[in-house]
């Protein structure tokens, strides 16, 4: 029986009051328990579809609709949530536990607005007299997640999963355990969950293994986000199909170069390469810079299984353990990529450079290559460094000895172009077979090798993007927007508190600011300030131009393999170069575009938490050593409470607590730059070095608290007493601090 239209019209009536569930059914003479049953699931889907909502003391009413607003909750670590609107124009709303009803992380909500009479009263005995605005949620409109990842807890009574998510506030409560152990990491589907008074339940899919086992932790990252990194069986069945072998109807329509010196330079672990450069004397003077392309679109072609996977990844994503490819390996290191001594499809860029490296001209084109060598980033620097044990044959060091020279102009025209050039540190993290941290330092990348090729795809890149912008047809493109007024404002601000007389407002500026901190202590510190203030770079079916780079048309085209949008743009190209349109409009690139800048986002953030995963373990296992260790580090950010500290090594980053510095009275002036004291004179800045020692490693919600080295309190030494001591009466010994009681 259904009691949805009685409630509602019950609730309609002029001169209703907000009642209880149980005044609720004795008011519409519900009495059987059937009927309380199906009363009660009618109530909590009515909220549940945001036409009533629970009130203060449990109360139920209709909502108000004009004090409601539709938008995503954010759960705060330390408790709280934030609400923000889907209307960018409105503020965002603080909203405490307790009126979260059964909201989960990222859940897309409506709220009731109203003021917290609590917090008015605080703000009153402070002489505030605005008042500060809350929201209660009022119903759940979609959830962002129908899975969680999490710890399986057994007890006497009960199993349940702690969700690994930060912010999840709720345990899981799970019926069938499947004889899964306790202390494995599980993938949970949730059930419905209506009632924040009843237990959040949930449903075992997958068991991923006890958490103390190698790889995991990585493993629950990916499922937490919905990512698998094996393919679908139908996926690897297309893809054994495809041949790399260069047949001669493969060849037509097709530009010969199988005797040209191409060769590729690659990190020494790489097991695909998408790309391939050559250099040759350009007959109207100059030189042609040839970036040849792992053809993937002649393979992947739209609508097939494997391009539909592709679509759905978006890009490959490198973790700190493992690789998760866009496209299954079976493609990418047999059919597609550029192996040496072997024939295979490419798209190439032909560029022409002058002597002095500016790009005169450029064209486009299918082709066949031959590359004649596989280099590795550290072969090339060692030439670089004129180290004679490089290993590089001679036919390919004759194209280096010019190519390194030309490209050094390249850059140098780039940057006076205005290109910015910040030079930010990477970490390496090395694993041993447990999957435990074994070192950790410095990314030893041979930069300048890596900065040779980079430069090589930034022309191609530019080549093909102006070739699609001259076509006046629908394409994708790399875009950067340039700071707004906030950023440049809070930009200088930060440089100023470094001791960097700048204010930029313009690329150069910024190239300036960057120059005048180089070598100094604050450089470091000075480029993260820079680097926080700017946009991120998206795709899009618009071409606005690339402010870091100063490109007024940029794409991506160079890497096929492991990026859809390259993949996309080599389509696009191919059918521009044939004269003809290819099958897709303006409105369908956006949503790829929305769609690729989406899976991008996702999979930096899974990148960077893979490596804060190991680096947690790393220093809670120095936490849990009886050593006192002490860390270089740099003060990145000044906050209410303390100073987030850096430490270079291995970019690991924590707060001292201005309660932890016992020897001053601490707080963040207004423009969060300096730490000063009670008088106000400066006591610590954004960009000091400091020492610091470990205070608390807390691995479930990734964070690490630090103490100056100079507050650390070193343990008491205490005298050694023995366990046991001689009894006053019969000299034997018995255990201290026990008395024999006298018989009296």
């Amino acid at each position: 029986m259904s009691f949805d239209t009685q409630i509602l019209q019950f609730m309609s009536a002029p001169g209703y009051r907000p009642m209880k569930q149980h005044e609720l059914a004795r008011a519409l003479q519900i009495g059987s328990k059937g009927q309380r049953a199906d009363f009660r699931h009618d109530l909590y889907q009515l909220e549940e579809q945001g036409k009533i909502i629970r009130l203060r003391k449990n109360r139920w009413g209709l909502p108000e609709i004009g004090n409601q607003v539709i938008g995503t909750i954010k759960m705060m670590a330390k408790g709280g949530a934030i609400f923000i609107p889907d209307n960018k124009d409105e503020s965002e709303i603080y909203i405490n536990d307790r009126n979260q009803g059964v909201a989960l992380p990222d859940d897309k909500v409506s709220i009731e607005i109203f003021h917290s009479e609590y917090a008015a009263r605080q703000r009153e005995r402070r002489g505030q007299t605005d008042l500060r605005a809350e929201g209660r949620v009022v119903s759940v409109v979609k959830r962002k997640n129908e899975q969680t990842v999490g710890l399986l807890k057994h007890t006497p009574y009960y199993s349940y999963v702690i969700p690994d998510a930060p912010g999840f506030k709720h345990d899981v409560r799970i019926e069938d355990t499947q004889n899964i152990g306790d202390n494995h990491k599980v993938l949970v589907k949730l059930n419905a969950w209506n009632d924040p008074y009843h237990p959040l339940t949930g449903k075992i899919i997958e068991d991923l293994g006890n958490v103390t086992d190698p790889g995991v932790d990585v493993d629950s990252l990916l499922r937490e986000a919905g990512i698998r990194e094996d393919f679908p069986q139908d996926v690897i069945d297309e893809a054994n199909q495809l041949s790399g072998e260069v047949t001669p109807d493969k060849m037509e329509g097709r530009t010969d170069l199988r005797n040209a010196v191409t060769f590729t330079i690659d990190p020494e672990t790489a097991k695909d390469y998408d790309d391939a450069v050559s250099l040759e004397p350009h007959p109207d003077g100059g030189w042609i810079l040839g970036v040849h392309i792992a053809d993937v679109s002649t393979y992947v072609t739209p609508g097939s299984k494997i391009d539909k996977e592709a679509y759905h990844r978006g890009n490959s994503i490198y973790l700190v353990d493992r690789a998760v490819m866009m496209l299954p390996k079976e493609l990418t290191t047999k059919v597609c990529s550029l192996n040496p001594e072997n024939d295979h499809l490419s798209h190439t860029a032909e560029i022409h450079l002058s002597a002095d490296g500016e790009m005169l001209g450029y064209k486009t084109y299918p082709s066949v290559i031959h590359s004649k060598a596989r280099l590795t980033y550290t072969q090339v620097q060692k030439y670089i460094d004129d180290e004679p044990d490089h290993g590089i044959p001679d036919l390919i060091l004759q194209r280096l000895e010019n190519l390194w020279p030309l490209v050094q102009k390249v850059r140098k025209l780039r940057v006076e172009n205005g290109s910015i050039e910040i030079n930010t540190p990477e970490i390496e993290i090395k694993l041993n077979d447990q999957g435990k941290v074994e070192k950790m330092m410095p990314r030893s990348e041979s930069k300048q090798a890596y900065g040779l090729i980079e430069d090589c795809m930034l022309l191609a890149n530019r080549a093909v993007a102006e070739t699609l912008i001259n076509a006046e047809l629908p394409a994708i493109y790399r875009i950067h927007e340039e700071p707004d007024e906030e950023q440049w404002a809070a930009m200088g601000m930060e440089l100023q508190a470094l001791g960097i007389p700048a204010l930029p407002q313009t690329r150069a500026e910024i190239n300036q600011a960057v120059q005048m901190a180089v070598g100094t202590p604050v450089e470091y510190t000075a480029n993260l300030a820079i680097l926080r203030n700017f946009k991120r770079a998206e795709y899009s079916n618009t071409q606005i131009g690339h402010f870091g780079l100063a490109f007024e048309d940029y794409t991506h085209f160079t890497s096929p393999i492991r990026r859809y949008p390259d993949l996309l743009v080599h389509r696009l190209l191919k059918a521009v170069e044939l004269g003809k349109q290819f099958p897709i409009s303006g409105d369908q690139i956006a949503e790829i575009a929305q769609h690729c800048t989406d899976t991008e986002k996702k999979a930096d953030e899974l990148e960077r938490k893979s490596t804060e995963k190991k680096r947690i373990e790393y220093y809670n296992e120095l936490m849990s050593s009886s050593l006192t260790q002490k860390f270089k580090g740099y003060i990145v950010t000044i906050k209410g409470k303390g100073m987030i500290v850096e430490l270079p090594d291995s970019l690991q980053r924590g707060m001292v607590t201005f309660a932890s510095i016992t020897s001053d009275w601490l707080e963040a002036n207004d423009d969060m730059t300096q730490a000063v004291t009670k008088g106000g004179k400066a006591k610590f800045t954004i960009g000091q070095e400091v020492e610091v020692a470990l205070a608390k490693v807390d691995t479930a919600r990734n964070f690490i608290d630090f103490i100056l080295a100079d507050q650390v309190v070193q343990p008491r030494q205490r005298e050694r007493r023995p366990k046991f001591e001689p009894d006053m009466r019969t000299g034997k010994p018995r255990k201290k601090g026990k008395q024999r009681r006298r018989r009296r």
